[in-house]
């Protein structure tokens, strides 16, 4: 084959390889083919190793970055020898906007963790871009509003203590409210601070259930938590206005906060109402009987959600078999608690007085849900049972110090068995059973030893003989 068609054909291919990684960005994926053809030209690959530096902070802010693949870590030098880790960007990040658009030197550097694959595109290029494509402007503009949207919501609340849960029905008498009430308690006891339980959009019902007071507007409940009570003549003079302010005066005299949002999304989406307290959620648990039609609605409303909410929320879903004919129901959907039936639960009435007994099942579950409201992140590391690309080898052992080395760092971790498929650049399509090792961690605990975790990996690959292992971070797959 002459040199030039050769030539042609690489060419051809990066070029392709480039308009499918733009396809994947936030940024450019509402371009056409024509258009990403066009940005296509400016953008050019860059492979970056671990620990090698992508950008230094102090120098001028030439270039934005585009994350296909990998781990980087945003870091600032803060005097001799002394470098803080700010945060850790996953694959769909992106970097180096703010210092273009600024036109200020970089405020810091960013360093490869794992292999890392960017896109990289001038500034000139890019701003020629931003005047052409008014949609890529517009997804800019989306990108650095939640970006200050967090900021905000960070510096507004009254401590970094503060945590929201926000617990959905998505199915009519999912145990929404139980769930809550419930949570309060736990939370007042263990914490010691400030906890609160309300209702969106009114609590009416909670009202008559609990028998309270018709013109009850805040209740003290004996097991130390308070229960704030809105009224419909509250919602109508504005309903957006009402729910901000709602949330300022919780913000400001509590440090846990509970709502139960009583309003399905269905094919309508979400209010909003429910979209403003979403971009507060810390965790959000979803309820639903195991009935198929009920869960049909839960992952409506768990991809609707997720176009609201930050990439540090924690997402849980929890099938309620708490009625008698629902005892021996199952559903085909993944899902990440099962609470079974139980005829001594107690009703809503029983629930304001002070300390009801409550199934112990139930209890693990919210014991589980509190303990890890402080552990919003998530890191999975996938154990082969092959060797050598296809050999089978008993990898239980090394399920087992992996999950002693997550333990002694994170305070525990889990695992569970899965079916994967990979391919191999020698053999091609590989299925095999894998082990998924995976534990919750707080932010200031991931920035400190995700470096570590990802060593550890790199060794496991050397030990089990693998091309390359899967490292997961928030629900961000990583090859290494």
């Amino acid at each position: 084959m002459p040199y030039t068609i050769l030539l042609e054909r690489l060419m051809f291919m990066q070029k392709s390889k480039i308009i499918a990684a733009l396809k994947q960005t936030t940024l450019f994926k509402t371009l056409d083919d024509k258009q990403l053809h066009v940005v296509a030209e400016t953008a050019k690959f860059r492979q970056f190793f671990p620990e090698e530096t992508i950008v230094w902070q102090g120098n001028p802010s030439n270039s934005l970055f585009l994350l296909i693949n990998g781990i980087v870590a945003i870091r600032k030098i803060l005097g001799q020898d002394h470098v803080q880790t700010l945060a850790y960007l996953m694959t769909g990040n992106t970097f180096g906007e703010i210092g273009i658009l600024e036109n200020r030197p970089r405020s810091a550097s960013v360093d490869a963790v794992t292999d890392v694959d960017v896109l990289v595109i001038q500034r000139k290029d890019f701003m020629n871009i931003l005047f052409d494509y008014p949609q890529v402007t517009i997804s800019l503009a989306r990108i650095l509003g939640q970006k200050l949207i967090e900021s905000n919501r960070r510096q507004s609340r009254k401590s970094d203590r503060t945590k929201v849960v926000i617990i959905m029905d998505t199915h009519e008498g999912g145990g929404a409210t139980s769930m809550g009430l419930i949570m309060s308690q736990i939370l007042a006891e263990k914490s010691k601070i400030p906890t609160v339980y309300t209702e969106y959009p009114t609590a009416h019902q909670l009202t008559a259930d609990m028998q309270l007071g018709r013109n009850t507007k805040m209740h003290r409940h004996p097991n130390g938590y308070d229960i704030v009570v809105s009224h419909e003549d509250e919602m109508k003079v504005n309903a957006l206005t009402t729910t901000s302010l709602m949330l300022d005066k919780l913000m400001l005299n509590y440090e846990n906060i509970i709502i139960t949002v009583k309003k399905n999304i269905g094919e309508s989406g979400i209010d909003q109402n429910t979209i403003m307290m979403l971009d507060y959620a810390d965790q959000l648990v979803l309820l639903a009987p195991p009935v198929q039609d009920a869960w049909g609605n839960v992952e409506r409303t768990k991809t609707e959600i997720r176009k609201h909410i930050g990439h540090d929320t924690a997402v849980f879903t929890i099938v309620n078999h708490n009625k008698p004919e629902l005892e021996k129901a199952h559903v085909a959907e993944q899902y990440d608690f099962d609470v079974p039936y139980c005829k001594d639960f107690p009703d809503l009435a029983s629930l304001s007085h002070y300390n009801p007994p409550v199934p112990k099942p139930f209890m693990d579950i919210i014991d589980t849900l509190v303990d890890r409201l402080d552990r919003t992140n998530r890191i999975a590391i996938f154990i082969p049972t092959t060797v050598d690309v296809n050999s089978n080898i008993d990898t239980t052992p090394y399920v087992q110090k992996t999950l002693d080395f997550l333990a002694e760092r994170f305070g525990g971790a889990t695992s569970k068995e899965a079916s994967g498929v990979w391919n191999s650049s020698e053999v091609g399509l590989v299925g095999e059973k894998v082990y998924i090792v995976n534990t919750f961690v707080t932010p200031q605990d991931l920035n400190k030893y995700l470096d570590e975790v990802i060593d550890y990996v790199k060794k496991l690959k050397v030990e089990l003989r693998q091309e390359a292992m899967a490292l997961e971070v928030n629900n961000k797959l990583t090859l290494l």
